[in-house]
């Protein structure tokens, strides 16, 4: 699919889709410049080339099995072309490293002055925080406001108004707690479509959102050098869902999401202090943590303020009062670590764990996902040592994590899911 983003004077090209700055296109610029005064010409292409990165990723709906990884062919308009020309093929291997589809990204001349680049070398204390409405992110802003430390929060809000309101509130909880320790940018960016300037209505885009994490840090990073923060700008989350072993071999490849995995995380730093000439750090706090270690402190002292924290997929699209569909894996690892430590929350649209799983049809996804997940812990429930491991799963090789603090991670999760699963009947007998 090609893919082209134009100023709204051009002639459109010859593409299957047309993104149009302030049209079709959300980059953000506005919120940007409200909080910031002005945004320079390479802020405005960063801006541009993040939000139509998401953007495509959206348009377009993934196939089933081998038709699953994409072909995505986008063109972006920038005044600072020397600077994304030089950062282009680490930019291509990043969103393949994200989406696992082909990304070829074509830079064009748009006309404008380049920015000055900055020879400012500050270094306020501090952090900047991908601030998601999830527990993980929430988590990680309790960790910095109690050790003193401000924190900046980022936040990517679309029109998914759950998640958006979910934002605010956190946000309203933590501003009430931890007075004048924390501030956040929220910045609307995505496509959107207008009677003369078509895009994807929701129901026909792409769910995975896969890139979204490669926007939020784009965000992050303009929002750091602003700040004259250069440690840290966080990605909090999970080890179980950062590094994401595939729960099976149906999953490997293309068909585990690596929005935070540790590789992602270890090349955007360079690569964005290359793009922007100024240095961001980049890490995972939680990357050796399971769920529900990272929530331990938010169940002991937050506990009133975690159902307001979303963290499903499908959060925008379910009805019946609930904010969590139940069954997507990302549910799941929040109701065991909760569970785990020992909060039950009515809040699933569906109560898998209650239901006959055996009895369930076999293209049943939450089916699938249940007993795939089951599966996972059965097998990292024994304690084979970590080559036996590494031959299971070849990912555990890796030069941008440790293996070994990495299994020890899953097993502990083994054993807290083992717990919960035990309270019931159905599926008690899955994992042991």
């Amino acid at each position: 699919m090609s893919i082209a983003v134009v100023t709204f004077t051009d002639l459109a090209p010859n593409a299957d889709l047309v993104l149009r700055p302030g049209k079709n296109l959300r980059t953000g610029e506005g919120q940007f410049q409200a909080r910031f005064k002005h945004a320079t010409s390479l802020e405005e292409d960063v801006l541009t080339l993040a939000s139509a990165v998401f953007a495509s990723d959206l348009a377009f709906k993934r196939g089933l099995r081998e038709q699953f990884t994409r072909t995505i062919d986008l063109t972006v308009p920038v005044v600072n072309l020397a600077a994304f020309q030089g950062i282009r093929d680490e930019l291509v291997y990043i969103l393949f490293i994200l989406s696992h589809d082909a990304w070829n990204i074509r830079f064009s001349q748009k006309p404008g002055s380049p920015e000055i680049p900055c020879t400012d070398d500050c270094n306020v204390p501090g952090k900047v925080l991908l601030f998601s409405g999830g527990l993980d992110s929430l988590a990680a802003a309790v960790r910095y406001a109690e050790s003193e430390e401000a924190v900046q929060l980022v936040s990517h809000t679309t029109g998914n108004q759950t998640v958006a309101t979910a934002q605010a509130s956190l946000f309203k909880y933590l501003d009430r707690t931890y007075t004048g320790k924390l501030d956040r940018i929220a910045v609307r960016v995505g496509g959107v479509n207008r009677p003369q300037y078509p895009f994807l209505s929701d129901e026909n885009r792409e769910e995975t959102q896969r890139t979204r994490s490669f926007l939020f840090l784009c965000l992050a990073a303009l929002t750091a050098r602003r700040r004259g923060i250069h440690d840290v700008v966080v990605i909090a989350e999970n080890g179980q869902l950062a590094i994401h072993l595939p729960l099976t071999a149906a999953r490997i490849s293309a068909f585990s999401t690596h929005t935070a995995h540790p590789e992602f995380v270890a090349r955007m730093g360079p690569m964005l202090t290359q793009l922007l000439g100024f240095r961001i750090n980049i890490e995972n706090p939680f990357l050796y943590m399971t769920k529900a270690e990272v929530i331990e402190a938010l169940a002991k002292s937050h506990s009133e303020i975690i159902p307001v924290a979303v963290s499903c997929w499908k959060a925008s699209r379910i009805a019946g009062g609930k904010n969590h569909c139940g069954f997507c894996i990302p549910c799941l690892v929040r109701r065991i670590a909760l569970e785990y430590r020992g909060m039950t929350i009515d809040e699933y649209q569906r109560d898998i764990l209650s239901e006959k799983v055996g009895k369930l049809d076999s293209d049943d996804d939450g089916k699938r996902n249940l007993m795939e997940l089951a599966e996972f812990v059965c097998t990292f429930a024994n304690s084979a040592p970590l080559a036996e491991m590494e031959v299971l799963y070849p990912e555990l090789v890796s030069q941008y994590y440790d293996g070994t603090r990495a299994v020890d991670m899953y097993r502990r999760f083994a054993v807290e899911a083992r717990s919960v699963f035990d309270n019931y009947r159905y599926i008690r007998k899955l994992v042991r």
